[in-house]
C-alpha cells in the first residue's frame, strides 16, 4: 500500500534523524547510533554488540585512517509504503569518506584501482598532501516507523540483499546497484 506523504514535517523529522545518526557514527558512538536508530529485525539478525566490534575495528584501525563525513543532499521520498503495520520510507543521499592506509608496504596505486573500482573512477580522487583517498557515494536507506514519529534506518547495498529482503519491502531492492 502506497500512501502519499504530504507533511513536510515528515520529511523534516526524517531528515533530522537520519542526520543524527550519521553523526553519531562519524562520531565513533556505534553503541547510541545502533540503539537509536538501527532498524531493530537487522538487529535480530545481525548482533549488536558484534556490529559494534566491526565498526570499532574499521573506524579504529591502526592500518587504515577513516573518516565518514555527515550525509548531504538527503531527498526523503514523497510515498509511504506501508507492509506489516510498519511504514517505510525512501531516502536518497549522498555520503564523503576519506581513507588513509598507514601499511607501507600497501602500492597506493593498487589502492587507488581498488577503490575506483568499487565506487566509480569518477568518484574517487588521492590527495597527495594529506595521502588520503577522497570518496564520494550516492546511497540509498530506507526509513521505518510505526508511529511516522520514531524512525530507524537501513543502508541499502545490493550485497545485503539475502538479509534485507527478509524485512524491507522487495521494491526498494529491485534496482540496487
Amino acid at each position: 500500500m502506497v500512501i502519499p506523504l504530504f507533511a513536510q514535517d515528515f520529511k523534516i523529522q526524517i531528515e533530522n534523524q537520519f542526520t543524527d545518526y550519521n553523526i553519531l557514527l562519524a562520531e565513533k558512538q556505534f553503541e547510541k547510533a545502533l540503539t537509536n536508530y538501527e532498524n531493530e529485525h537487522y538487529l535480530e539478525l545481525v548482533p549488536k554488540d558484534q556490529l559494534v566490534s566491526l565498526m570499532n575495528e574499521m573506524f579504529n584501525s591502526s592500518e587504515i585512517n577513516f573518516i565518514l563525513e555527515k550525509p548531504h543532499d538527503v531527498v526523503i521520498s514523497d510515498e509511504i509504503i506501508e507492509q506489516n503495520g510498519e511504514k517505510f520510507v525512501k531516502i536518497d543521499y549522498q555520503q564523503n569518506f576519506e581513507m588513509k592506509f598507514n601499511n607501507p608496504n600497501l602500492a597506493r596505486y593498487t589502492i587507488y584501482s581498488s577503490l575506483k573500482n568499487e565506487f566509480g573512477s569518477e568518484n574517487v580522487e588521492f590527495d597527495k598532501e594529506t595521502g588520503y583517498f577522497l570518496i564520494s557515494t550516492n546511497k540509498v536507506a530506507v526509513g521505518k516507523s510505526r508511529d511516522l514519529q520514531s524512525w530507524k534506518f537501513s543502508i541499502l547495498e545490493k550485497k545485503s540483499i539475502p538479509i534485507l529482503i527478509k524485512f524491507i519491502p522487495e521494491q526498494y531492492l529491485k534496482n540496487l546497484k
